[in-house]
């Protein structure tokens, strides 16, 4: 029977019969985790069709092979969870595929045949948008355009492997990793002529035993409990969770993660963005940061970095206890701890979800339940590296080397994962002051967030486009539960390196059985211009000034465009390569220049001008001037575009 999402309103009986066909014909570990302990995910790139025809029509045969053969659909996962759980009867192999955007060109099918996810929240487009609604279908851009939103490292900073064009992504899992490595070798052996293998990341589940419970909890290399509080979208799934907060705030509709597939049947057939995330963990530098911030304010290491997390090591809530122990790691929320003097409010469980904690009708960030919820992710995720056993010895931690395949799905990768990590993690003014200012009350326990202790990212020297500034770490932290914040220096943050990743899409299964038999069009796709909100690939023969020409008619606003992408350009703002990605920043053309501020110099902006629009006032163009003659120098009648000043 069809599946409506729009009227779909809460988690599926999944042994319904009118849902079978839907879950058929959907991949998966993307409703629920594939549950195997040992994984690879090998990274395919496509020939060129233009030269390689032939190759690219023997690459969709093998991959509707792979479907008739190997995937594993919903169905048949659900299915032998249930024969697990009975019979103890291991289900074998797991296999999963996704496409990128250049994955399906590559195969025939442009971007405007492309997955589109459905904005929910109704997003403005970027023709009439404020700066930090940028709304774009991300998964067409794909992840390397994306490093001026998500204050990444730089692509030349990427593993070189990620650094190739990545059309596709196998993932293979088994509890027996002898299985693992029979099909990687299988699946190795069949693309050998017909696709070239970028790169191969094996996962891990790693497991340590805690007291709060008998089974061991799944960890990830800090040594933290790892994969609690995904959304639900199966009612056994909810009437297991223990408690009513839980089951509230994890109850899912399928529309958070799910996508009609435009190549499969109506209302049958779906599918769900993948962010794939390959993120380095300083274990080392993360380990001695805990002792540091316990010495700073006098208290055990395990409690400084259970305020990093948000959670004991053994995934006990900080906000529920002072102590680790704890049986129930799912059920609470924040509404006792609005003043953050229980958990942080940079903790990473926190930061990443607020538990409708930012909800407030007319406050500054979610205006209502549904809102907030709609930025969830169901994350999936695995380990790599080597196992670490024994934290005693921190010089002995590993400052590289080890850490998380992050993988999650969602139906707009914008509104869920870069939302996440833009407006939450790398904002260090979420939640404070801002949730505060807008009850009309002061906080004065937290100037500020500051960035993720965990996931926050920042770039030196690159303002966010969100908060134009560069991010900073947090400075308020607990010294003791329910008391005033301390100050401290310690720079908790940027232990978790992205070293490279994608974006994809996790197709229907008729859709890939069928590949071979959809129209093919291969049209070339038209030249890009630099648009203002959008990214530019450079040309050979670009320079700054040229682009900022096209961009905004005027070639000396280069200098906001240089500011903008200082990580990716590098020093010089005349060394430009072609093929690297640049992000066009908005012209603040009708920003108002406010006190307290800083305010970019737009072309032909002259003091007296600003003070008018400033204060209604040109008469007090001195005032500026004086409080930024360092900048302006000796001349008030001499600005430059794109000069930062401040507004008294």
């Amino acid at each position: 029977m069809p599946l409506d999402l729009n009227s779909n309103k809460e988690p599926i009986d999944q042994n319904d019969q009118q849902y079978q066909d839907v879950l058929q014909d959907l991949q998966g570990n993307i409703l629920k985790s594939h549950g195997r302990d040992n994984s690879v995910h090998i990274f395919l790139t496509f020939p060129n069709p233009k030269e390689n025809l032939d190759k690219i029509r023997s690459l969709k045969q093998w991959i509707a092979q792979l479907a008739n053969k190997d995937i594993i659909s919903t169905k048949k996962q659900l299915d032998d969870a249930v024969a697990w759980r009975n019979e103890k009867r291991d289900a074998g192999v797991f296999v999963h595929f996704s496409l990128s955007s250049s994955g399906y060109a590559k195969l025939g099918l442009p971007n405007s045949q492309q997955p589109k996810s459905p904005n929910l929240q109704n997003r403005k487009t970027p023709d009439e948008k404020a700066l930090n609604e940028d709304y774009a279908d991300v998964f067409q851009d794909g992840m390397k355009t994306r490093q001026y939103a998500l204050l990444d490292p730089p692509v030349s900073a990427w593993e070189g492997g990620f650094q190739n064009e990545i059309d596709a992504l196998v993932i293979i899992a088994a509890n027996d990793l002898q299985e693992v490595k029979k099909k990687q070798s299988e699946i190795t052996n069949q693309v050998q002529n017909i696709a070239t293998i970028a790169t191969v990341e094996p996962g891990l589940v790693i497991r340590r035993k805690f007291n709060n419970t008998d089974d061991p909890h799944v960890v990830e290399p800090f040594g933290f409990t790892d994969g609690v509080g995904d959304p639900l979208f199966f009612q056994k799934d909810v009437v297991e969770e223990q408690g009513n907060i839980a089951k509230n705030l994890f109850s899912a509709r399928l529309n958070l993660v799910l996508v009609q597939d435009p190549f499969g049947n109506q209302n049958v057939s779906f599918g769900s963005f993948l962010v794939f995330r390959k993120l380095e963990q300083n274990v080392q530098g993360f380990k001695k940061a805990e002792v540091a911030l316990g010495n700073a304010l006098g208290i055990s290491p395990q409690q400084a970095g259970a305020m990093a997390i948000g959670r004991f090591e053994d995934g006990t809530p900080l906000v529920q206890s002072e102590k680790d122990g704890q049986k129930n790691l799912n059920d609470f929320d924040y509404s006792d701890d609005a003043a953050g003097l229980k958990c942080p409010f940079q903790a990473h469980l926190r930061t990443t979800n607020p538990r409708l904690e930012s909800v407030r009708k007319g406050g500054p960030f979610a205006q209502s339940q549904e809102q907030e919820l709609g930025h969830r992710i169901t994350r999936r995720g695995v380990t790599y590296g080597a196992e670490i056993s024994d934290y005693s010895n921190l010089d002995r931690l590993p400052k590289g080397g080890v850490g998380l395949l992050f993988m999650c799905y969602q139906s707009d990768i914008w509104e869920q994962f870069e939302f996440i990590q833009r407006f939450w993690s790398n904002n260090p003014t979420f939640l404070e002051p801002a949730m505060s200012l807008s009850r009309n009350i002061e906080n004065k326990n937290y100037d500020r967030t500051g960035l993720d202790a965990v996931s926050g990212q920042s770039q030196p020297g690159q303002s966010d486009p969100v908060i134009q500034e560069v991010p900073q770490p947090a400075q308020n932290w607990l010294k003791e539960r329910d008391q005033p914040t301390a100050k401290s220096d310690v720079k908790f943050a940027n232990f978790v390196t992205l070293k490279g990743g994608e974006y994809f899409f996790s197709p229907s299964i008729s859709f890939l059985k069928n590949l071979p038999n959809l129209p093919e069009d291969f049209t070339a796709p038209q030249l890009q211009e630099p648009i203002p909100s959008k990214t530019y690939v450079v040309r050979q023969g670009d320079d700054l000034s040229k682009i900022a020409q096209r961009a905004y008619g005027d070639e000396s606003i280069f200098t906001l465009i240089y500011e903008a992408n200082k990580n990716v350009i590098g020093p010089n703002p005349g060394s430009l390569l072609a093929g690297q990605i640049l992000y066009i920043p908005i012209l603040p053309t009708n920003i108002r220049p406010e006190s307290g501020k800083e305010y970019v110099v737009l072309p032909n902006d002259y003091l007296f001008l600003i003070a008018e629009r400033a204060y209604g006032d040109g008469n007090r163009f001195r005032e500026i001037y004086e409080a930024n003659r360092d900048v302006i120098g000796p001349d008030l009648t001499v600005l430059v575009p794109g000069q930062r000043i401040r507004i008294p």
